[in-house]
């Protein structure tokens, strides 16, 4: 317990310090998203090749900190669209969701004068607002009916650059690969998570000289 309280506080001590000494910046950004399943049947099986990814979008807003050491903190909320579809058994099947979620980030950005490589390591935890099913012609509502668990969380991969427009003003661009790891199934031994690939491009805007 001794051993555990002291990582903690020493944990502590170093993102205030890294707070203390970093450029604090609000953040926007868009983003296309190619949103699908990885799904395994009872048997264990994957079948993931099978499903057939949508065309979405995402949007957040955000804070970011970058200290001198170009260590990212970053922290937002936003939207993003999920689902997939699927040819089985000559039925088709589409899968319409959208979320809310929240992300907390840590990564690195390199400390050039310009153009400044950088990677972001987020998990996140999104709420699922609103949800259709669709068997051919027939739709179901997946939060009304409880089809798919409501709740969903995971990590979000982002490298990406961040380019210097002015002394408060910079934009960014990012290729994104959200990994879910919950299994958003209902009472099923199935077990079906998010994957997602994207890119996202934003702006960063700063109080202090950049």
């Amino acid at each position: 317990m001794k051993k555990l309280k002291q990582s903690v506080l020493l944990s502590c001590f170093v993102a205030y310090v890294a707070i203390g000494s970093a450029q604090p910046a609000f953040t926007i950004e868009l983003a296309q998203l190619l949103p699908s399943f990885k799904f395994k049947d009872s048997e264990g099986v994957q079948h993931n090749n099978e499903y057939q990814s949508l065309v979405t979008g995402a949007y957040g807003l955000g804070f970011r900190y970058v200290s001198e050491g170009g260590i990212i903190l970053k922290s937002a909320i936003g939207m993003r669209n999920g689902g997939a579809n699927l040819v089985y058994d000559d039925t088709n099947y589409s899968w319409k969701l959208q979320y809310a979620d929240i992300k907390l980030g840590v990564g690195y950005m390199a400390n050039f004068k310009t153009i400044k490589p950088h990677i972001i390591v987020s998990g996140y935890y999104a709420t699922l607002l609103r949800g259709i099913q669709t068997t051919h012609d027939d739709q179901i509502n997946i939060v009304k009916s409880s089809v798919l668990k409501n709740n969903d969380f995971g990590l979000v991969f982002a490298p990406g650059i961040d380019i210097k427009l002015s002394r408060y003003v910079s934009s960014f661009i990012e290729f994104n690969y959200l990994m879910g790891l919950a299994n958003i199934e209902l009472g099923s031994t199935q077990k079906t998570k998010n994957s997602a690939f994207g890119i996202s491009i934003g702006i960063a805007t700063s109080f202090i000289e950049r």
